[in-house]
């Protein structure tokens, strides 16, 4: 064998053995990619689930409030006592919807940040997918699946 294809025989090992290297390394990263994407959108879930909880809850306490602030105003006519409004089981109701108010605040605010991080995550993606889009291409097609997401999760 000549030097030439000696060196040349070298050469195409290299190439070979670097050419898994790089595949190897590319199939590394995808899962952790994929992870936090996936992890993202089980934060969002779970967020979502809390919100829709939470205004329920805040639902049904209302509707409870509704009915005994009803059945007190009856009973005070029937014993005809002065309606001066204050019941206490109504009063504590009107607490717990607003730290219920505050907590749906909160979680609309977590929302919001698990959306930005979901866009940022799915741009990252798109770039590797798609290197010749723009900047703009990157981010309205990162807006898009995110807006996507939140819609299959019912929110907005």
């Amino acid at each position: 064998m000549s030097e030439f294809e000696t060196q040349n025989s070298e050469w195409r090992r290299r190439n070979a053995s670097e050419s898994r290297e790089t595949q190897v390394e590319n199939k590394e990263k995808q899962p952790d990619e994929q992870e936090k994407k996936a992890a993202a959108r089980e934060r969002a879930e779970v967020v979502s689930k809390e919100v829709q909880s939470t205004q329920k809850q805040m639902q049904n306490i209302m509707a409870n409030m509704q009915q005994v602030v009803k059945a007190v105003q009856a009973i005070r006519t029937q014993l005809q006592l002065s309606d001066d409004g204050s019941i206490p089981s109504v009063q504590r109701d009107e607490k717990n919807i607003e730290i219920l108010k505050r907590k749906l605040e909160n979680l609309r605010g977590e929302l919001g940040d698990l959306r930005v991080a979901l866009i940022v995550e799915l741009k990252k993606e798109i770039v590797d997918n798609n290197k010749n889009l723009t900047d703009q291409e990157v981010e309205n097609e990162a807006q898009k699946q995110a807006d996507q997401l939140f819609s299959q999760l019912g929110l907005k």
